[in-house]
Parts: C-alpha cells; structure tokens; sequence
C-alpha cells in the first residue's frame, strides 16, 4: 500500500518529547527511544503561538506539512527522527528514523493491505491468510454436510438451510435426522410422534401405543368360549359372557334351592322346563328352613332387646286418642315390653288403664304389675318379694321444679299373684286402681307432647339369688 507522507505523519508516534529552545539537527538523531507522550517540536518552529496550534495534549496532528516544513533542511531534520510503527498498539515492535517508516510499512506485516481476491476488504497482512480461508466474501469452500462448493458469501446463506445438515428432532426422541427428511421422520417414523388410535381414536405417542392396545376397550378381541359372535370390543366382553354368550357355563337358578345343575347358556331352558317338579320341592324345602331360621332370629333378637336392669322407663305415646279411646272402649288396657329383674331374675310386665279401673274407673290412671313365666323360674326363689314402685314423670322444662308423682308396695307373699306361674297370667296382678286422677294429670306437665313416661322400678336390694 503506497501512502503520501501526508497520510502516514497523522499517526506518527515519537519515541521522546523534544524541547523547541534546545532542539538541534545534531541532537535529533540522537534521542533514546522512550515510551512517553508522544510530541513533536520541530526547530523550525520561531514561534510558541504556531506550536499550540499544532500540538495537543498527547499526539501530534499535522494537517499541512509544507506549513511547518518550510525549508529543506528542516524537512530532512525531521525525517530522521527515530519514531515508532504506526501499528505499534497492534503489536509491531518497529522502531527507526522517519524516513524509513514508508518502506517498513510496505512489508509490515500489521500494515493492511486490499483483499487478493478482491472482496474489498482492507486486511491486516498478518491476518490476510486466515481471511483468505475463512471470512472473505470471495473465497471458495465447500458445504461440510452437502459437500457443495460455494462463495464465501453464498456459504454464509446456505449454512442453516442445508438440507443435509443433521439437526436434533422437535418431538425429542433424541435422534439427529438431515434437514431435507425432518418432516417424514416427524410424520411417520419418529416413536414420540402423536398416533391416533385406530380403535378408540384417542391420540398417544407412538411408543405407548403398544402398552395403550392392551387396556384399549375398543380393541376387538375373541369370546373365550369361543362361541359364534365375532364383533366383540373388550368393554363389552363381561356384559357378553354375562348375558349373552350361548357357550357360557351357568349354574341353575334354583342352586340355592339345592339343584346342582351346571351347563351351557342354550341347554339351561330345557333344564328348567324338565325339572320344574324338582325345583318346586327344593324351594319348598329350602322355604321351611328358612321359616324356622326367621323365628330363631327373632327370637334371638327379642333375647337381646330385653330389658334385665329391673328398672323400665315405659313412654306411652298418642295419650289422648288413647285416653278417648279407652273412654269409649270397656275395659282398655295398655301393657309395656317385658323385662327382668337380671339376666337369671324374675320376668315381669306392667299394665295401664288410662281411664281406671275398678275404684279409679273413669277418674283416674290406674296401674299394675304382672309376673310372666320366665326362663329361669325353677332358680327363683317363690313367692315373689321384691318391693315395686311407679313413677309419673313431670315433663317441666326446669327440672328442679318438676314434681313426680311416686307410689310403691311390699308384695303379699300370701297372694296367688306372687307365687311362681305356670302359664300366662289372666290376671290384673298388683298395683294402684287410682294411682293418678285425670284432673292432676291436667295441672302439671306431666303429659308433654302428647306422651307420658312411667318408669316402674324393682328394688335390687331384695333380689333373692339362688
């Protein structure tokens, strides 16, 4: 690259600063090269004010050098000046006089200098091999993955689109599939591609679809018994096998009956129709035993809702239907569940007359107890001789104000009605024929809703053991 000395002083640099009073053409050749500001006052220069015009703080910048340079000698002065390279920040270690800077410059190898294949960029001599093989514009290279040939410009445009470059799938199976088959790898080969099941038509990734099938209830499958119908689906096979297969193993209806017949769906008809008579005797049979396990469990539950504390809390609801009815109706009497005094005591049963008996008839409740065979009477002692009381709650909201109405008695062991019975008493056994009148039965609140409590207690403290 030729330049005029106008273009290369701009970018002078000096190895040392030169005092204007004592610069002399002898001295000049003679300055240690030193890294310092980089200045220059040249000895032609008469004036202090013509060099702050052309100085700066750091470099000098010389726009007209026939300006400054006035006369010949002062020129050669100057020229043999010891400078540095232009391109010293770039790493050039070039140091000389001035006047051989030119001639450096041309085999600098910093220096820039136009491209050789004519892409006009201006490159670096140092850097023009790499730019030859890998930057310019010009250069020729070849694709790496299609191994086409190309300008180095061409190139740049191609890489990202070649068709042959291996580029990782977009479904994230893993796999590097070339650019120019990405498509049909994604469409229909790649197994984490979306499938829409054949069957159900729900869609699953491909490799799912296998594991899918299994469970798929819209998969047809075979019958097991392999009988005549062939459009199954999975989701129907149990309602088939159930209702429908002809081949199916079933047992006869009448099994729990008894009937131990066991064949094919298409031969249980005529099963039915031949042993109908056998069928008939067998839920007969099977109805009696039946009958005889209601009553045990009956009985067993009537067992265990007896009442064995000795103390009854009797609740005789509906009281004044009951009471008109009784009013009209000789004679009515109510009677509450049996209970015993223990689990092995003595089995009793109270009586009432809502409206009296006897003395009390038409004026007041009246009451009774009853002693009923039990199971364990031949362990009792007899007579009966336990103490009984009754009760008639007042059902007051406060209830220390409630007054209850309480009557009781020592039983007779002289009268028949305490001895040990042999069947159920038609008697009235023992109690009060006025134990409350109708009028008190108004004052208080000793009938709440419609109902009354009465509680009829035995007294434990005359249970006799055996």
């Amino acid at each position: 690259m030729v330049r005029s000395l106008a273009q290369w002083t701009k970018t002078l640099s000096f190895p040392s600063r030169i005092s204007p009073n004592k610069i002399s053409r002898e001295n000049v050749n003679t300055v240690n090269p030193t890294i310092s500001s980089n200045s220059l006052y040249p000895s032609c220069l008469k004036h202090n004010n013509e060099i702050s015009n052309i100085m700066s703080d750091s470099n000098i910048l010389i726009k007209d050098v026939n300006q400054i340079y006035s006369d010949q000698d002062s020129e050669k002065s100057i020229m043999r000046s010891v400078v540095y390279c232009i391109h010293h920040k770039e790493g050039c270690k070039w140091s000389d006089e001035l006047r051989k800077l030119k001639a450096h410059l041309n085999t600098c190898k910093h220096d820039t200098k136009p491209c050789s294949s004519n892409c006009g960029a201006q490159i670096p001599r140092v850097l023009m091999e790499d730019h030859l093989k890998y930057t310019c514009l010009h250069r020729r290279a070849k694709c790496e993955f299609c191994t086409k040939d190309f300008t180095g410009e061409s190139l740049e445009s191609h890489i990202g689109h070649c068709g042959y470059e291996p580029i990782y799938c977009e479904n994230k199976c893993g796999l590097k599939i070339q650019r120019r088959v990405l498509s049909q790898h994604k469409s229909s080969d790649c197994f984490k591609r979306l499938v829409a099941c054949r069957y159900c038509k729900k869609d699953f990734v491909a490799d799912t679809m296998a594991t899918h099938h299994v469970k798929c209830g819209r998969v047809p499958v075979v019958c097991p018994n392999r009988c005549e119908i062939t459009d199954l689906i999975r989701e129907d096979m149990e309602l088939h096998l159930k209702d429908q297969c002809t081949i199916s193993l079933l047992n006869c209806s009448f099994k729990e009956a008894g009937c131990r017949f066991k064949g094919p769906r298409y031969l249980m008809d005529k099963h039915l129709e031949e042993n109908s008579s056998q069928h008939l005797s067998l839920v007969c049979t099977l109805v009696t035993k039946q009958q005889h396990q209601i009553a045990s469990l009956k009985s067993a539950l009537s067992h265990l809702s007896l009442n064995y504390s000795g103390t009854l809390i009797w609740k005789v609801g509906d009281f004044a239907a009951k009471m008109s009815e009784a009013k009209t109706k000789e004679g009515m009497e109510l009677v509450s569940p049996p209970f015993y005094t223990s689990q092995y005591g003595y089995k009793l049963q109270a009586s009432l007359f809502p409206n009296g008996n006897g003395a009390g008839e038409n004026s007041h409740i009246s009451i009774y107890i009853k002693i009923l065979p039990g199971e364990y009477d031949a362990l009792l002692r007899w007579p009966f001789a336990h103490s009984v009381s009754f009760t008639l709650f007042d059902q007051s909201t406060c209830p220390e104000k409630a007054c209850n109405i309480m009557e009781s008695f020592i039983p007779d062991p002289t009268w028949k009605n305490f001895q040990r019975p042999s069947i159920e008493p038609d008697s009235l056994g023992f109690g009060f024929p006025r134990f409350v009148s109708h009028e008190m039965m108004k004052k208080r609140n000793f009938i709440k809703d419609d109902t009354v409590f009465i509680r009829v207690r035995v007294d434990p403290s005359k249970i006799v053991a055996v």
